[in-house]
């Protein structure tokens, strides 16, 4: 079974500096000639800079009128259940920030959270963490993200061995019920010591976000599957 990779994020606020009045300051305003009383001021203004600055750095974008890979964003609330061989997972949305949603997967006793962050042409994973188990008083902004995120699509700037929108329009029947106009990606990669090509193919429903995934793992003749499918949603 392939492991479901993620990433998570948060907004870390910088902190400012120079914000005390130093001792020497203290003895200028004594002095009469009003150095502290700008120093201050410069040292709030400052601060409010960087925090602005931090602040707005990883923003969640407001999305008002879904487009593109928007429109494949999971909604607040949705439970979906998974099937994998004997096993069973769970992806819960915890919380959406604009264009961010946070999910909790859970595998047996196993779980993890997520962030995804979805534009019109992109969805990249921020968040990924096994961290945070058993805890539900979390949020977006709560949590650290990666530095790197990583682009899971990339419609403008997809290449070998990254994942490929193969379709926008497919049809697609699982045992939770039949879904149209799904999201087909598709990721190729070939081993560099051998003749092993690995192939994977996600499926992603509108307002559901993922729902099925199939791998094939072939090395000459030798041929391993495995199937991740949706059984139910709430």
């Amino acid at each position: 079974m392939k492991k479901f990779s993620g990433l998570l994020l948060s907004v870390v606020i910088l902190g400012g500096c120079g914000t005390a009045v130093t001792d020497s300051a203290e003895d200028t305003n004594v002095n009469g000639t009003g150095g502290t009383e700008s120093t201050e001021t410069e040292a709030t203004e400052t601060e409010a800079t960087e925090t602005e600055v931090g602040s707005s750095e990883n923003d969640p974008i407001e999305v008002t009128d879904p487009t593109g890979l928007q429109l494949y964003m999971p909604e607040m609330g949705l439970i979906k259940n998974f099937q994998v061989e004997d096993f069973e997972i769970t992806r819960e949305v915890l919380e959406v920030s604009g264009n961010k949603v946070l999910e909790e997967i859970t595998f047996g006793e196993a779980a993890n959270v997520e962030v995804t962050e979805w534009t019109e042409t992109t969805m990249n994973m921020v968040i990924d963490t096994a961290e945070l188990e058993g805890e539900r008083d979390i949020s977006i902004e709560g949590l650290v993200p990666m530095n790197a995120p990583v682009a899971m699509i990339d419609e403008e700037n997809g290449t070998e061995g990254e994942w490929i929108v193969t379709s926008k329009d497919a049809t697609l029947e699982t045992a939770a019920g039949a879904f149209e106009d799904v999201l087909v990606v598709q990721q190729v990669l070939k081993s560099e010591a051998s003749d092993q090509v690995t192939t994977t193919t996600r499926y992603f429903a509108p307002g559901l976000g993922f729902i099925k995934e199939e791998s094939v793992v072939a090395n000459g003749d030798d041929k391993q599957e495995s199937v991740v499918s949706l059984v139910s949603f709430e």
